[in-house]
């Protein structure tokens, strides 16, 4: 049996459906100069996944969304906004976008939080995109809820930086 000390503790929430489901995680972002991590900053992760394996070697099966703490806390409210909606809505974060190599074209990520009606049928959604990529992960209410209280509880916490300590 391992040791309690080989297990390292985070705050972490998953939501599964049937044949996908996300991660919501504190994470952080270091920056480095010279090969020397000078600062971290903390942050929060949505991890998107599917639980079905791969029907070609090039399909995507997972997509990572790091939130700055405001973002995530704002994808907290949109989440309760879009519970208290009594029609079908959508609601995205500003996308993420990152300068491709010079054979690739920019990367645009999106994410998005909705309450769907089909055939009669109606529920709650989150969505990330990535180029022709999309995840959805359909959740109950509850579960819709409580991603976004934990995304909002996440975000303050993760109100963080460590710098080295300035000799005066």
């Amino acid at each position: 049996m391992p040791q309690s000390n080989d297990l390292k503790r985070y705050r972490c929430s998953e939501i599964f459906s049937q044949s996908t489901g996300v991660e919501l995680r504190e994470a952080f972002k270091a920056h480095e100069e010279g090969g020397q991590v000078t600062e971290r900053a903390g942050r929060v992760q949505l991890r998107f996944f599917k639980l079905t394996p791969k029907t070609n070697p090039d399909e995507v099966t997972q997509i990572r969304f790091i939130c700055e703490p405001d973002e995530a806390f704002a994808l907290g409210v949109m989440i309760a906004q879009v519970a208290a909606s009594s029609a079908p809505c959508k609601e995205k974060l500003a996308p993420h976008k990152f300068p491709g190599s010079e054979q690739a074209a920019e990367t645009v990520t999106t994410l998005a939080v909705e309450k769907w009606e089909r055939g009669g049928k109606s529920g709650y959604a989150l969505t990330v995109g990535r180029g022709k990529d999309f995840i959805s992960v359909p959740v109950p209410l509850g579960k819709f809820l409580f991603a976004g209280e934990f995304l909002k509880s996440l975000a303050v916490e993760q109100c963080w930086v460590e710098r080295p300590e300035k000799k005066h």
